[in-house]
């Protein structure tokens, strides 16, 4: 019964599109926001301590905005995209510089994935509403922003990650020309990033912080769930 089941969902997949949906239009640009739920920033990736290359500042429920070129092959369910997103997400903390003061500490980074997606459809009510699976890989870019006592640190290199992600979620086709979809992704979108104070110390009030000395590298994941919505130009 299991390999029933199994052959007949491969069917729907890669069967011939319905004629409602064979006349739908060929191409689609697609306008997404997403949800990120969880990413880490790693200070010391090189250390030789594993507990300091452990250590990890955690963010949480941070958005992003992208697009979506998509290629729906003729009479079938598949569907082929090109799309990137600009993730940022906002952090800071403070550390202790004197026993009177502490220091502020801006500490974030933004991610820009571009994402090879392949999409299989499974028409439901006349193909109006599909259930969708897909998965695909990536490039990702991305800096980190580092302040500490209003000096900032600026991004000396980065080293892009590259990954693979997978997806399932739901389209509804509101007219030939327009498409609305929601879905959950998982990815870990990572990548290197080296940043470097330009002086060796500040003047923060009263006090003289000193700032850390040649370059820092840090690496970024952003490995949680993705919740996106959509809504797409067919044409």
């Amino acid at each position: 019964m299991r390999s029933v089941v199994l052959f007949s969902a491969a069917m729907l997949m890669l069967a011939p599109a319905s004629a409602s949906l064979a006349q739908e239009r060929m191409f689609s640009v697609v306008a997404k926001g997403s949800l990120n739920t969880s990413g880490r920033l790693f200070p010391n990736p090189n250390a030789a301590d594993p507990v300091a290359r452990a250590q990890a500042f955690s963010f949480s429920d941070f958005y992003g905005l992208g697009g979506e070129v998509q290629y729906h092959f003729a009479n079938s369910n598949i569907t082929l995209g090109l799309g990137s997103e600009y993730i940022h997400n906002d952090g800071g903390r403070n550390i202790v510089a004197t026993a009177q003061r502490v220091v502020p500490v801006e500490d974030n980074y933004r991610v820009i994935p571009v994402e090879l997606t392949g999409y299989f459809r499974i028409p439901v009510t006349a193909g109006a509403f599909s259930v969708v699976m897909g998965g695909g890989v990536a490039a990702y870019f991305g800096d980190r922003h580092f302040v500490m006592a209003g000096v900032e640190a600026p991004t000396t290199t980065s080293t892009a990650g590259f990954g693979i992600h997978v997806l399932g979620g739901f389209a509804y086709r509101i007219s030939e020309w327009f498409t609305a979809s929601a879905d959950i992704k998982f990815r870990d979108a990572q990548f290197q990033t080296t940043n470097a104070f330009a002086v060796p110390n500040v003047k923060y009030g009263d006090i003289f912080v000193s700032l850390p000395q040649g370059p820092f590298a840090s690496t970024v994941h952003t490995d949680g769930m993705v919740v996106q919505i959509g809504i797409g130009f067919n044409f």
